[in-house]
């Protein structure tokens, strides 16, 4: 893509909030790292490699970018999340960034282990899902014929939630999990649930 881009002179955005959070096999590189022509835009966010509140993003742009951006980006607000920033230059510069990406990854992990068990156990086989190596979320194809719209509304009855696939521009029978939140025994409940609904979703 890196090079697709750069023979086109198309500029790239590319968003990676999840980049650092893996836990399975060997880091994948960024396509800012690839780029050689100086068409990729990087982007991540603080929120999910320190702490969900800390709405803090960042840019590593390409020069001819840098000051354009900068310009944009000062008429759209009066004044930047101050206070959220420097804590997390506070957090980054005391060493604890990298500490908190092995500890959080190891976090994720369990609960993904957790949600794959659970899915793996409890479901039909004519269901499939990713089995993904890092993040917070997994892709989940519900049976032919199974709404994840009518499952969604039973779910949320039971205490269970998930995003509908369709969101995202799937199809109406997939659904978007996250294990980033729920510990591993609410995973395991809430799998089991919604396994226990897969009959009357697919009636609906």
């Amino acid at each position: 893509m890196a090079e697709l881009a750069a023979a086109r002179n198309l500029l790239v955005l590319e968003d990676d909030p999840y980049g650092l959070i893996r836990f399975d096999g060997e880091p994948e590189p960024s396509l800012f790292s690839l780029d050689t022509a100086g068409v990729v835009a990087y982007s991540s966010s603080f929120s999910k490699t320190i702490a969900p509140g800390l709405r803090v993003g960042y840019f590593v742009l390409p020069e001819a970018l840098e000051s354009a951006l900068e310009k944009a980006a000062g008429s759209t607000y009066i004044s930047p999340v101050l206070l959220s920033q420097a804590t997390v230059y506070e957090f980054v510069s005391r060493g604890n960034f990298e500490p908190n990406i092995e500890r959080s990854s190891g976090l994720l992990q369990a609960r993904r282990d957790a949600m794959l068990r659970a899915l793996d156990q409890t479901f039909p086989s004519d269901a499939s899902w990713s089995r993904p190596d890092g993040g917070y979320v997994l892709w989940l194809e519900l049976p032919q014929g199974t709404s994840a719209s009518s499952l969604l509304k039973a779910a949320e009855a039971e205490g269970v939630t998930f995003v509908k696939g369709t969101d995202f521009g799937g199809a109406e029978n997939t659904a978007r999990l996250a294990f980033s939140f729920a510990s591993p025994d609410e995973i395991e409940t809430g799998i089991e649930k919604l396994a226990g609904l897969l009959p009357a979703a697919a009636a609906a």
